[in-house]
């Protein structure tokens, strides 16, 4: 039997008035019982679908898409392999094509893709985590969702640019009508920014009729 070796948590924690998309309520966790009143401690959250670490799956952008509840559990999990952009990726700029294209002769069928350009680690209410990340331009996309992945992702707020429907949905329609997902919002630690693939679960909220929720991504190695 196969088991995992080391892992990673490439989650971004979810937290009280925590980063989001620019203009989406903040998050709210507060109590509804506490421990020293009820003897329990047992918390209440309002989130937004699309807040932290999160998949986006097709009906996020398409009224007629699939939900997370009508896809199957086993495509949030697979071999993965990350593209080490950082040295490359500029603020507020869209990532071309031939960026991405040396990586993807690696890629094989049922391979998750993440593009990771160090805004990870940027995770905040800063100017440049909120409104100035690289994204991935509509082409870059459209080459990626040829390459066979099932599904893509970022450490970047989002795939796609904020402040014009130019930057953001062109990216996102180029994956999500071919029934991939988006992973967004991820943290990436350097040492496993080596070119060895790995295996990534990010299984998302079981939230029914909803294009999108918060994930626990992790990646481990298989001995």
């Amino acid at each position: 039997m196969r088991v995992p070796g080391k892992m990673w948590d490439l989650t971004q924690p979810i937290y009280h008035n925590c980063p989001g998309w620019p203009g989406q309520r903040l998050t709210v966790i507060d109590w509804e019982f506490q421990q020293a009143t009820h003897g329990f401690n047992a918390e209440r959250v309002a989130f937004n679908t699309h807040v932290a670490t999160h998949i986006d799956v097709p009906y996020h952008f398409l009224a007629d898409g699939k939900t997370l509840d009508q896809i199957p559990v086993e495509t949030f999990a697979g071999p993965v392999l990350f593209c080490d952009l950082r040295d490359r990726v500029r603020p507020d700029t869209a990532i071309p094509p031939g960026d991405i294209e040396p990586f993807l002769a690696k890629v094989a069928a049922g391979d998750i893709v993440i593009l990771v350009t160090g805004y990870g680690k940027r995770y905040g209410f800063s100017h440049e985590y909120l409104h100035a990340y690289p994204y991935v331009g509509g082409p870059a996309a459209e080459l990626i969702a040829a390459s066979g992945a099932k599904g893509v992702g970022t450490d970047a707020l989002s795939w796609g640019g904020w402040g014009s429907d130019e930057k953001g949905r062109p990216c996102h329609m180029a994956i999500l009508p071919k029934g991939l997902f988006i992973l967004e919002g991820l943290i990436v630690p350097d040492e496993i920014l080596d070119g060895r693939k790995r295996y990534l679960t990010c299984f998302p909220m079981l939230l029914q009729g909803c294009g999108g929720g918060p994930a626990r991504a992790v990646v481990f190695d298989l001995d």
